[in-house]
């Protein structure tokens, strides 16, 4: 008996840890264009003009960053 219930407590545990990751990528996919977005208007408007401030990232790398950090944050919440 003892055995069977962990069993259910572990079905459980594992389609929760589904559902968020099918969460997770849901908010991803919908930051991931308003990330790109903002990231490309930044590199436009010459917010880093200068060598030294210009980001080491390209513009979808940067993007892809903000988003799953958006993402995480929403998590915590």
């Amino acid at each position: 008996m003892i055995i069977a219930t962990r069993s259910d407590q572990d079905m459980r545990r594992t389609r929760d840890r589904q559902s968020e990751r099918q969460n997770m990528r849901r908010l991803y996919l919908l930051l991931y264009p308003l990330c790109l977005f903002a990231a490309v208007t930044s590199r436009l408007s010459g917010h880093a003009e200068d060598a030294g401030q210009r980001p080491e990232q390209s513009v979808f790398a940067e993007a892809r960053s903000a988003a799953y950090a958006a993402a995480g944050y929403a998590f915590h919440a």
